[in-house]
């Protein structure tokens, strides 16, 4: 029989014994903090993806302009109308990096996993020089615009030299994405909240 002494012994125990048992409230209440920053993360991420996906299109249509302009030959006029629409797609598809950039930097500073900040810094760089790309075109289209309307050695020197210096910054801002991709591929759960790495593995 547990006398008096014995029997408060017990119940601390025992009180001890269940306290272990029940999860610690902090824990869940920084997961929760967590998964809130990691989810605005996320929202900003996605913002970017969408202004980059518009920017791949653009660069898209700007392509086909330039086989347009190839096929227009000696066609001043022709060239000049689509010369000055692939500026346009140009412009804005500068004006959607530079956004997704900043998006990109601004999720990047938020309290996430370290990993995923290097891979927000790295997709907000490759924006950054995918801008810088595209200015460097637009560059060559006057260049060319150029040469059509004044040929010369000048003109073609200047048209060399962009067009040199959009395929150094196309192989730069590749160089960037492939790290980010390769980040994303061996650290991609890490990119992800609770409820998002349960739903979707």
């Amino acid at each position: 029989m547990l006398t008096q002494k014995s029997r408060g012994r017990f119940y601390v125990l025992l009180l001890l014994a269940l306290l272990l048992l029940l999860p610690a409230p902090g824990c869940k209440y920084f997961k929760r903090a967590d998964d809130t920053v990691l989810k605005d993360a996320n929202k900003l991420a996605g913002e970017a993806d969408a202004l980059s996906l518009k920017v791949d299109d653009a660069y898209k249509e700007a392509a086909q302009k330039d086989e347009e302009i190839i096929g227009a030959r000696k066609d001043k006029a022709r060239i000049k109308k689509l010369s000055d629409e692939e500026v346009a797609l140009y412009d804005q598809a500068a004006k959607d990096a530079r956004e997704a950039a900043e998006k990109y930097e601004q999720a990047s500073k938020l309290k996430v996993d370290a990993k995923y900040q290097e891979y927000l810094n790295l997709m907000g760089q490759y924006m950054r020089k995918h801008g810088a790309h595209l200015a460097a075109l637009k560059e060559l289209i006057a260049a060319r615009l150029e040469a059509t309307n004044k040929p010369g050695r000048a003109s073609r020197d200047k048209q060399t030299e962009a067009k040199t210096r959009s395929e150094r910054l196309k192989k730069e801002m590749d160089d960037i994405k492939a790290q980010a991709d390769k980040l994303k591929r061996e650290n991609g759960d890490k990119f992800k909240t609770t409820e998002e790495g349960t739903t979707k593995g």
